[in-house]
């Protein structure tokens, strides 16, 4: 008598996938779906809360003088443009070097796939 849930190798267990299914293993993944608040939702709320608390304690006017226009701003307003202003440049030289990186990586793979032969 032969116990077929002892083998491992029985044909009741996982089969191998296809070779066509090697080209899929090679690209990115889907993050999984979690369920439940996500964190990055918590500290968007938490950044908002702290720039609603920023603003509200620093209403002050600041002469403000940049490339010949002058002008009297709220500090708050000042401050908030200034940190945008460096977001979004920050975000776009990003941009241009996860690009980069990405063709990088796909290059690799590329090179791994031809020098492996398939």
């Amino acid at each position: 008598m032969t116990d077929e849930s002892h083998d491992p190798f029985g044909s009741e267990g996982p089969s191998a996938p296809p070779a066509s299914d090697k080209q899929s293993e090679d690209l990115p993944q889907a993050a999984p779906v979690s369920a439940g608040i996500a964190w990055g939702a918590i500290l968007l709320l938490l950044g908002i809360s702290a720039v609603v608390i920023f603003a509200v304690q620093n209403t002050a006017t600041v002469p403000v003088r940049f490339l010949g226009l002058e002008g009297e701003f709220s500090l708050a307003l000042v401050i908030l443009v200034a940190v945008g202003t460096m977001v979004v440049l920050t975000e776009l030289f990003g941009i241009g070097y996860r690009r980069r990186r990405l063709r990088r990586r796909m290059e690799q793979q590329e090179l791994k796939r031809y020098r492996s032969g398939t």
